[in-house]
């Protein structure tokens, strides 16, 4: 029987991820060092699990409101206030989500119809487009040129405009570049927003991992901007959380009250046990995630000296995140080709530049989301691999 006429059509328009498709050349093999995989190879830091466990000894194991556990709501938005300079509602401008990617997809959904064009970095997050498309939009990628750090330029986004825009998805510190936006470039495209009446959903999930002095501005804290701006964050990236499936966005009231509504067909609410454990991580000692991220710059610092010494690779230094995104150009092969050739070779799991947009081609992105004995390992294989084309033994 075939199924194609019961299908719909928004589902068959959304490409898979190009990660995915490493995971399947993959298949069966041992002895592989993951640099693919974007999340934290830390354990959530103690006190949070054990808030975790309290919480189900205490009965948190029912539904909380839609938009999530009031309590923890003013905690968000007092952690909003004095650490990203700008003022949230609890009660009506903030929403708890099942994580980060589903905070962008509500954004996108309530807000996107079909035909709008929604301006996305190029490279940038892979999901950005797919999400968009599900929509029914047109995302139109916007290149973050190397030579610029990767940062979004004011100046690429007006000439990208048109009268069908409608969004900007902002994403700082990036993934997969690791480019931190300066201020200076955010006051640009506040000019731009308000100039031509538009919507900004900002990613700022990485927000806490940066790096040499890089300082993060959420665009919301921008004059005029916070009105204008569905931010979203998670306690993903910065406790080690990625299982836990929490995040948040802070928006204006019409909007998130969109988004608790559609919530309601989704999931009904995050879980109401890692809610208590995303309270206890905003409330509890910080000095876990300075420790993380001094892990995350050793390891950034061992791989970019490494890459610089290997040959065939150049790099730009991230400020950001917890990943590098190297150039491959010198090695005469496509992303999807080194990447291929990295599994093969050396038994190393890469994430081709690709999957992150039509402008990504000529990088791959490696993640340091592993220990530091896996990437010396990483390094010495690296070097044997001979980053040229030859013909390849498939395994």
């Amino acid at each position: 029987m075939s199924y194609s006429r019961f299908i719909a059509e928004r589902s068959t328009a959304v490409e898979r991820s190009g990660i995915r498709k490493m995971y399947e050349l993959a298949s069966g093999m041992e002895g592989l060092i993951h640099l693919e995989i974007g999340e934290p190879d830390f354990p959530t830091p103690p006190h949070i699990v054990e808030a975790a466990k309290r919480a189900l000894n205490e009965g948190y194991t029912h539904y909380s409101p839609n938009a999530g556990d009031l309590e923890l709501r003013k905690r968000i938005a007092e952690k909003v206030y004095r650490e990203n300079k700008f003022e949230a509602d609890p009660n009506s401008e903030i929403i708890v989500t099942c994580g980060a990617m589903q905070a962008v997809s509500s954004a996108i959904l309530v807000t996107v119809n079909p035909g709008d064009e929604v301006i996305v970095p190029d490279p940038g997050y892979e999901s950005f487009c797919r999400q968009v498309k599900f929509a029914s939009g047109t995302p139109v990628s916007v290149e973050v040129k190397e030579e610029d750090d990767f940062r979004l330029s004011p100046t690429a986004v007006e000439s990208a405009i048109t009268e069908k825009t409608k969004t900007i998805i902002l994403n700082s510190p990036s993934n997969p570049t690791g480019s931190v936006m300066t201020r200076k470039d955010l006051e640009g495209l506040a000019e731009i927003v308000q100039r031509h009446n538009l919507l900004v959903i900002s990613d700022e999930i990485y927000e806490k991992i940066t790096y040499d002095g890089a300082e993060h501005v959420s665009f919301a804290s921008l004059p005029g901007m916070a009105d204008s701006t569905i931010t979203v964050f998670a306690f993903s990236k910065t406790y080690a959380m990625t299982g836990w499936r929490v995040g948040y966005a802070v928006g204006p009231k019409a909007i998130i009250g969109e988004m608790t509504k559609i919530q309601e067909f989704y999931v009904t609410c995050a879980p109401t046990v890692c809610q208590r454990a995303a309270l206890a991580a905003l409330e509890g000692d910080q000095s876990c995630v300075r420790e993380m991220v001094q892990g995350y710059r050793n390891r950034r610092d061992f791989l970019y000296d490494q890459l610089d010494k290997i040959g065939n690779f150049t790099c730009v230094k991230p400020k950001g995140a917890f990943y590098l995104f190297p150039n491959i150009a010198q090695s005469g092969m496509r992303s999807e080709e080194v990447s291929q050739l990295l599994l093969n070779r050396a038994k190393i799991m890469t994430a081709p530049g690709k999957a992150f947009g039509e402008h990504g081609d000529n990088f791959i992105r490696m993640s340091l989301g592993t220990s530091m004995e896996n990437l010396r390992v990483a390094a010495e294989r690296l070097r044997g691999a001979e980053i040229t084309k030859r013909k390849e033994i498939h395994i």
